[in-house]
């Protein structure tokens, strides 16, 4: 079995167990590829305002994702206002300067070196990324970029 068809068995795996998890009833789940997963999210001092994040993995569970967020009406990933204001992400930029995404190791490669936040594959890593999202969204969420 090579790693693609090893990451899609695990993410498949993960994917079914976070549906069943409580935290999933305030999530909409979607997962379009075998190594994406699209996830409806909102900040619960805002439930309004709703934000759909794309998750893209390379290889599961070993590397972090891809965190992008998606316009739902035109499926596009380059718009500045389908982002939400965070600490750590960057709308300008359209990525995220986080240790929990592929984009924030892009920028900081030192932290592949730190065993305090480097990535961490144990466990359900995606379960594990959309706990940090929301608790990013409830703690810290700003409004809708707007350009």
């Amino acid at each position: 079995m090579g790693q693609d068809e090893l990451s899609r068995l695990n993410l498949a795996d993960d994917y079914e167990k976070v549906q069943a998890c409580l935290d999933a009833s305030r999530w909409g789940l979607e997962n379009p590829n075998p190594l994406e997963i699209l996830v409806t999210i909102y900040s619960s001092g805002c439930p309004e305002e709703k934000f759909q994040a794309r998750l893209l993995w390379t290889e599961y569970p070993q590397h972090p994702p891809s965190l992008k967020f998606r316009d739902p009406a035109t499926g596009r990933l380059d718009l500045p206002n389908a982002w939400p204001q965070v600490r750590g992400f960057r709308p300008t930029h359209l990525d995220a300067c986080v240790n929990w995404c592929l984009e924030g190791f892009s920028l900081h490669p030192e932290w592949t070196k730190d065993p305090q936040i480097r990535w961490d594959p144990r466990g359900n890593a995606l379960l594990h990324v959309l706990r940090i999202l929301q608790e990013e969204m409830d703690n810290y969420f700003q409004g809708r970029f707007k350009t």
